[in-house]
C-alpha cells in the first residue's frame, strides 16, 4: 500500500507529459529522402521536375538530381525533432505485456519473444481488428503440456490521440483441470505516439467461472529520445472478505478489502522494426515479498 501513492503520482505525471504531445497537430508534412550514396536527408520539397528536386533542410536549400534519389518518404511534421526523424514505436499496441487501446494497421504484424519462452504473434486483419496468439515453448517438455493462447482485439474507437479497444487473452492448458483460462478486457489509450496513458479493466475466467472482481490496468509511456521510451505497467485487484465477530448479545459480519497486484517500470529500446523491453516488476498485497530493484523482465519484438 505504501507504493500506491508513488504509482499514482507517476501516472499523474505521465498524462501531463502526454498532453505536451497532444497539442493541435502541425498538418504540414515533411519528406525524408534516401539517396543512392546512402545519405538520409530530412526536410521539405519546395519544387521538383523530371530531372531535379529542390529540397529545403535546416541547413539550407539543396538541389538534388532525381537520378541520385533512391526513394522519398512523407511523414508528419510532428515526427521531426530537431531535424531528426522519430520513427513510430514498432510495438505501440502493447505496454510490456498488457494491451493498449490501439490496434495494428491492416497488413501490419509483429513477433514477440518473452523470456525466450513465450512466443507471440499478432497481425492486423484490418485497421480495427487485430488477431494474435502464441504458445510457451519449453525445451524438454512435451508440446501437449505447453500453454497455447489466442489474443483477439477489436478497436471500438480509433484516432491519433484517443483509442479504445476490447479483446481477450484466451488460453488453453491441457494439464489444467479447467483447461480454458484467460481474461476479457477493455482498454483506452489517451495521448500521441510519443506519450500516452492507458487504463483498462478485465475479468478473469477459468472454465465457466468468471471472477466477480475486476483487474485494473494503469500504465503509460513517455518517449525520451529517438530510440528510448519510458514505460510503466501496473495491475490492481481488490479482494473482499467477510469475517464474523460476536459479543455476548449479538454477532455481526464485517467486510474487509485488500489490495493485490503488481507494479513495474522500465525502458523500451526501439529501432524501426526491432524493439527490446527491459523492466522490473514487484508484487503488491499483504505478505508480498518485494525485492529491489524488482523481478527482471525482458522481451524482444520484431515488426513485419
Amino acid at each position: 500500500m505504501r507504493r500506491l501513492p508513488f504509482l499514482l503520482a507517476f501516472l499523474l505525471f505521465v498524462p501531463s507529459l502526454a498532453a505536451q504531445q497532444t497539442a493541435p497537430p502541425d498538418t504540414v508534412t515533411r519528406q525524408i529522402i534516401h539517396t543512392r550514396d546512402g545519405s538520409t536527408l530530412v526536410g521539405r520539397i519546395v519544387a521538383q521536375d523530371s530531372t531535379s528536386i529542390r529540397f529545403e533542410t535546416s541547413g539550407g536549400l539543396l538541389v538534388l538530381a532525381r537520378s541520385a534519389v533512391l526513394n522519398i518518404e512523407t511523414v508528419k511534421a510532428g515526427a521531426i525533432h530537431d531535424g531528426e526523424y522519430w520513427f513510430p514505436d514498432p510495438n505501440r499496441t502493447r505496454l510490456f505485456l498488457g494491451p493498449t487501446g490501439r490496434t495494428l494497421d491492416q497488413g501490419e504484424g509483429y513477433y514477440q519473444n518473452t523470456y525466450l519462452v513465450l512466443q507471440n504473434f499478432a497481425g492486423g486483419i484490418n485497421d480495427y481488428v487485430t488477431m494474435g496468439g502464441g504458445f510457451s515453448l519449453i525445451p524438454g517438455v512435451n508440446p501437449s503440456q505447453w500453454l497455447y493462447y489466442v489474443t483477439p482485439k477489436v478497436g471500438v474507437y480509433r484516432s491519433e490521440n484517443l483509442n479504445a479497444a476490447v479483446g481477450a487473452i484466451a488460453g488453453y492448458l491441457d494439464e489444467s483441470d479447467v483447461h480454458g483460462i484467460g481474461l476479457a478486457y477493455g482498454a483506452v489509450t489517451k495521448g500521441g505516439p510519443d506519450g500516452s496513458v492507458t487504463a483498462g479493466v478485465g475479468f478473469g475466467y477459468a472454465g465457466s467461472k468468471i471472477e466477480s472482481n475486476p483487474v485494473i490496468l494503469l500504465g503509460g509511456n513517455q518517449r525520451i529520445t529517438r530510440r528510448f521510451t519510458l514505460l510503466t505497467e501496473n495491475y490492481f485487484y481488490i479482494k473482499s472478505g467477510t469475517t464474523s465477530s460476536c459479543t455476548i448479545n449479538n454477532c455481526s459480519d464485517n467486510t474487509s478489502y485488500q489490495l493485490y497486484g503488481a507494479f513495474s517500470y522500465g525502458l523500451r529500446f526501439m529501432g524501426e522494426k526491432l524493439s527490446v523491453d527491459f523492466a522490473f516488476f514487484n508484487p503488491l498485497g499483504p505478505g508480498a515479498d518485494k525485492i529491489f530493484p524488482g523481478i527482471p523482465y525482458i522481451s524482444f519484438g520484431m515488426k513485419f
